[in-house]
């Protein structure tokens, strides 16, 4: 399930992602567990966005929307879930080179 919803985030809603995020930005999900104390699942993932400004308006709301999207279309919309995310700053023209200014 980890390896759809890593697909799902980071391929299917690239463009949603760096609107949110900036160009470069990608989701790493560390674990998708179901909790059996409180029936549901938990998503642990981790965010490395590129542009600090973006990050300021849709801090991680915009990560837990996307990852309801990506959680609707495996069919699992009924299922709660909770997100236990963290995130880290890249430089992306370390990535790229090529649009460095």
């Amino acid at each position: 399930m980890s390896d759809a919803l890593t697909v799902l985030l980071n391929y299917v809603f690239y463009k949603e992602l760096e609107l949110f995020y900036g160009k470069g930005s990608h989701v790493i999900l560390n674990s998708v567990r179901f909790c059996t104390n409180n029936k549901h699942y938990i998503v642990d993932c981790k965010l490395f966005l590129s542009d600090s400004s973006l990050f300021e308006e849709s801090q991680l709301e915009g990560l837990e929307f996307l990852l309801q999207e990506s959680w609707k279309y495996l069919g699992m919309g009924s299922q709660k879930f909770a997100v236990i995310s963290t995130y880290d700053f890249i430089d992306y023209s370390l990535i790229n080179p090529s649009l460095k200014n």
